[in-house]
Protein backbone atom coordinates (compact mmCIF):
# COMPACT_ATOMS: atom_id res chain seq x y z
CA UNK A 1 0.00 0.00 0.00
CA UNK A 2 1.10 3.26 -0.81
CA UNK A 3 2.04 5.75 1.86
CA UNK A 4 0.36 9.07 -0.01
CA UNK A 5 -2.90 8.09 -0.18
CA UNK A 6 -2.96 7.65 3.21
CA UNK A 7 -1.14 10.12 4.21
CA UNK A 8 -3.61 12.57 2.32
CA UNK A 9 -6.39 11.09 4.19
CA UNK A 10 -5.26 11.56 7.41
CA UNK A 11 -4.57 15.25 6.89
CA UNK A 12 -7.81 15.74 5.42
CA UNK A 13 -9.65 13.93 8.49
CA UNK A 14 -7.09 15.99 10.97
CA UNK A 15 -8.59 19.36 8.94
CA UNK A 16 -11.73 18.48 8.71
CA UNK A 17 -12.01 17.84 12.70
CA UNK A 18 -10.62 20.97 13.50
CA UNK A 19 -11.94 22.89 10.68
CA UNK A 20 -15.68 21.50 11.70
CA UNK A 21 -18.54 24.07 12.64
CA UNK A 22 -18.80 22.53 16.07
CA UNK A 23 -17.72 23.75 19.65
CA UNK A 24 -14.49 21.66 20.58
CA UNK A 25 -12.61 21.80 23.97
CA UNK A 26 -8.80 22.67 23.87
CA UNK A 27 -8.34 19.01 24.56
CA UNK A 28 -10.44 18.02 21.90
CA UNK A 29 -8.95 20.02 19.20
CA UNK A 30 -5.18 18.85 21.12
CA UNK A 31 -6.26 15.45 20.82
CA UNK A 32 -7.68 15.63 17.05
CA UNK A 33 -4.03 17.88 15.92
CA UNK A 34 -1.88 15.11 17.49
CA UNK A 35 -3.58 12.32 16.02
CA UNK A 36 -3.20 13.41 12.68
CA UNK A 37 0.24 14.77 13.12
CA UNK A 38 1.39 11.61 14.93
CA UNK A 39 -0.55 9.47 12.54
CA UNK A 40 1.09 11.18 9.81
CA UNK A 41 4.54 10.80 11.29
CA UNK A 42 3.79 7.38 12.08
CA UNK A 43 3.08 6.26 8.53
CA UNK A 44 5.89 7.77 7.08
CA UNK A 45 8.04 5.99 9.45
CA UNK A 46 5.82 3.07 8.83
CA UNK A 47 6.47 3.27 5.64
CA UNK A 48 10.26 3.10 6.01
CA UNK A 49 9.74 -0.63 7.75
CA UNK A 50 7.34 -1.56 5.08
CA UNK A 51 4.50 -1.50 7.58
CA UNK A 52 2.25 2.19 7.29
CA UNK A 53 -0.88 1.56 8.21
CA UNK A 54 0.57 -0.24 11.54
CA UNK A 55 2.72 3.25 11.97
CA UNK A 56 -0.10 5.48 11.23
CA UNK A 57 -2.16 3.66 13.70
CA UNK A 58 0.87 3.66 16.62
CA UNK A 59 1.75 7.38 15.93
CA UNK A 60 -2.51 8.45 16.01
CA UNK A 61 -2.77 7.01 19.64
CA UNK A 62 0.59 8.64 20.59
CA UNK A 63 -0.11 11.98 18.75
CA UNK A 64 -3.47 11.68 20.34
CA UNK A 65 -2.14 10.98 24.07
CA UNK A 66 0.15 14.03 23.30
CA UNK A 67 -2.18 16.42 22.03
CA UNK A 68 -4.94 15.85 24.79
CA UNK A 69 -2.19 16.45 27.54
CA UNK A 70 -0.87 19.68 25.57
CA UNK A 71 -4.93 20.53 24.93
CA UNK A 72 -6.10 19.92 28.67
CA UNK A 73 -3.31 22.50 29.94
CA UNK A 74 -4.58 24.63 27.28
CA UNK A 75 -8.00 24.75 28.39
CA UNK A 76 -6.95 25.00 32.06
CA UNK A 77 -4.87 28.44 31.63
CA UNK A 78 -7.99 29.55 29.45
CA UNK A 79 -10.44 28.61 32.03
CA UNK A 80 -8.01 30.16 34.99
CA UNK A 81 -7.83 33.41 32.76
CA UNK A 82 -11.16 33.64 32.56
CA UNK A 83 -12.06 32.78 36.37
CA UNK A 84 -8.96 35.64 37.29
CA UNK A 85 -11.02 37.95 35.09
CA UNK A 86 -14.14 37.33 36.78
CA UNK A 87 -12.78 37.60 39.82
CA UNK A 88 -11.63 40.95 39.32
CA UNK A 89 -14.70 42.57 37.67
CA UNK A 90 -16.65 41.04 41.19
CA UNK A 91 -13.92 42.88 42.75
CA UNK A 92 -14.47 46.15 41.03
CA UNK A 93 -18.18 45.88 41.36
CA UNK A 94 -18.13 45.34 44.85
CA UNK A 95 -15.96 48.24 45.87
CA UNK A 96 -18.06 50.43 43.38
CA UNK A 97 -21.21 49.27 46.03
CA UNK A 98 -19.40 49.95 49.04
CA UNK A 99 -18.13 53.17 47.55
CA UNK A 100 -21.41 54.04 46.76
CA UNK A 101 -23.46 53.01 50.26
CA UNK A 102 -20.46 54.72 52.11
CA UNK A 103 -21.27 57.72 49.96
CA UNK A 104 -25.25 57.36 50.40
CA UNK A 105 -24.89 57.02 54.67
CA UNK A 106 -22.55 59.80 54.73
CA UNK A 107 -24.89 62.41 53.15
CA UNK A 108 -24.72 66.00 54.78
CA UNK A 109 -20.97 64.87 56.23
CA UNK A 110 -18.14 66.69 55.16
CA UNK A 111 -15.21 64.14 53.68
CA UNK A 112 -12.05 64.68 55.50
CA UNK A 113 -8.52 63.15 53.93
CA UNK A 114 -5.82 61.41 56.27
CA UNK A 115 -3.67 63.70 57.65
CA UNK A 116 -1.14 64.33 60.91
CA UNK A 117 -2.66 66.61 63.61
CA UNK A 118 -0.68 67.31 66.93
CA UNK A 119 -2.03 66.67 70.31
CA UNK A 120 -1.79 68.10 73.46
CA UNK A 121 -0.23 65.31 76.13
CA UNK A 122 0.69 65.14 79.84
CA UNK A 123 3.16 63.00 81.41
CA UNK A 124 4.84 62.43 84.94
CA UNK A 125 8.50 63.19 85.12
CA UNK A 126 9.82 61.95 88.09
CA UNK A 127 12.64 63.56 90.05
CA UNK A 128 12.69 61.89 93.01
CA UNK A 129 15.83 62.11 95.01
CA UNK A 130 18.04 60.33 97.82
CA UNK A 131 18.83 61.77 100.12
CA UNK A 132 21.49 60.23 103.17
CA UNK A 133 19.73 61.11 106.56
CA UNK A 134 21.04 60.20 110.01
CA UNK A 135 18.85 57.75 112.63
CA UNK A 136 19.73 58.29 115.87
CA UNK A 137 20.46 55.16 118.36
CA UNK A 138 17.07 53.60 119.43
CA UNK A 139 15.28 50.67 121.66
CA UNK A 140 12.83 48.55 120.46
CA UNK A 141 11.53 46.22 122.47
CA UNK A 142 14.85 44.76 124.19
CA UNK A 143 17.18 45.33 120.95
CA UNK A 144 19.29 48.69 120.84
CA UNK A 145 19.68 50.12 117.22
CA UNK A 146 22.70 52.00 116.93
CA UNK A 147 22.65 55.26 115.16
CA UNK A 148 23.45 54.92 111.69
CA UNK A 149 22.95 56.78 107.84
CA UNK A 150 19.71 55.84 105.35
CA UNK A 151 19.08 56.68 102.18
CA UNK A 152 15.99 58.08 101.97
CA UNK A 153 13.71 59.04 99.09
CA UNK A 154 12.90 62.44 98.94
CA UNK A 155 9.55 62.39 96.32
CA UNK A 156 9.04 64.84 94.04
CA UNK A 157 8.01 65.37 90.70
CA UNK A 158 5.76 67.51 87.98
CA UNK A 159 3.76 67.51 84.74
CA UNK A 160 5.19 67.90 81.67
CA UNK A 161 3.36 68.34 78.67
CA UNK A 162 4.35 68.23 74.71
CA UNK A 163 3.11 67.83 71.81
CA UNK A 164 2.82 64.59 70.14
CA UNK A 165 2.45 64.11 66.00
CA UNK A 166 -0.09 61.45 65.37
CA UNK A 167 -2.04 60.30 62.43
CA UNK A 168 -5.19 60.89 61.35
CA UNK A 169 -7.15 58.14 58.72
CA UNK A 170 -9.95 59.17 56.43
CA UNK A 171 -13.12 60.42 58.34
CA UNK A 172 -16.33 61.56 57.91
CA UNK A 173 -17.15 64.81 59.82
Amino acid sequence: MSTKPLLCLVFVLGIALVGSGCEMTGTQKGTAIGAAGGAAAGAGIGAAFGAPGLGAAIGAGGGGLIGALIGDQAEKKKQDKEKAELEQQLQEKDQQLEAAEQSASHEGKTFVQGHYEYVKKKQWVDTTKTERVWVPERVEGDRVIEGHYEEKPIPSGHWQEYEEKIWIPDHYE
